[in-house]
């Protein structure tokens, strides 16, 4: 069985952007014969309503008193990652992921689940508002902590996805070219400079193809 593990950020279910790229995402996968599995810190309705019936949405429990995460790096959202890498581990030993893909500080998710297991398994970061873009880009040992587990993913991936060419500047330093594809969003009524859904379906055959090549 083809299984893959769909890692979110661990603000995904407040971000409509960022259910929409699941979705294509997740439906790209079933497509394919793939059974998916999609881990998020919590559900909403909106993520509800876009997830195709198929994929299998596992959550981590909500920390009491605790509100969405800011987008900039903080307490909540490290705590959330560590809830999401405990559940990827477990989830990682029973399903045998043929491979995960980690979006956003999901991808430092991805990075420590694959650490974390005895077999290796190979990720895919995609990066669509990383801490280290100058939106989010700020003084402090959290954003600087963020920064350096974001490179860590970064080196040590399979494959690299990124919705332009003007995000590569926002890195402090080298990240590896080689492995990176651009895949603009597949959703020309709500994004400038997207892809079509068949030109979004077939940038993904060709990453995949790569990362388990």
């Amino acid at each position: 069985m083809k299984n893959a593990l769909l890692i979110a950020s661990t603000r995904a279910h407040a971000d409509p952007r960022a259910i929409l790229r699941l979705q294509d995402t997740a439906s790209f996968l079933l497509s394919r014969g793939w059974s998916v599995d999609l881990l998020v810190p919590r559900s909403s309705r909106l993520m509800a309503a876009a997830m195709p019936r198929a994929v299998r949405v596992l959550t981590v429990p909500r920390i009491p008193f605790m509100n969405d995460p800011p987008r900039r790096a903080s307490l909540r959202r490290f705590a959330t990652g560590v809830l999401m890498f405990l559940r990827g581990v477990a989830l990682a030993a029973r399903r045998g992921y043929t491979f995960l893909h980690g979006v956003d500080d999901g991808a430092i998710v991805a990075r420590a689940i694959d650490r974390g297991t005895v077999r290796r398994i190979p990720y895919v970061v995609e990066l669509l508002d990383p801490y280290c873009s100058q939106g989010t880009r700020a003084k402090g040992i959290r954003s600087a902590v963020a920064r350096s587990l974001e490179r860590s993913a970064l080196r040590h991936a399979g494959a690299i996805v990124l919705p332009g060419e003007d995000v590569l500047g926002a890195f402090d330093g080298p990240i590896p070219k080689s492995r990176v594809s651009f895949i603009p969003d597949p959703h020309a009524e709500l994004f400038p400079d997207t892809f079509t859904r068949a030109e979004f379906d077939a940038a993904l055959d060709k990453l995949y193809a790569y990362l388990l090549r």
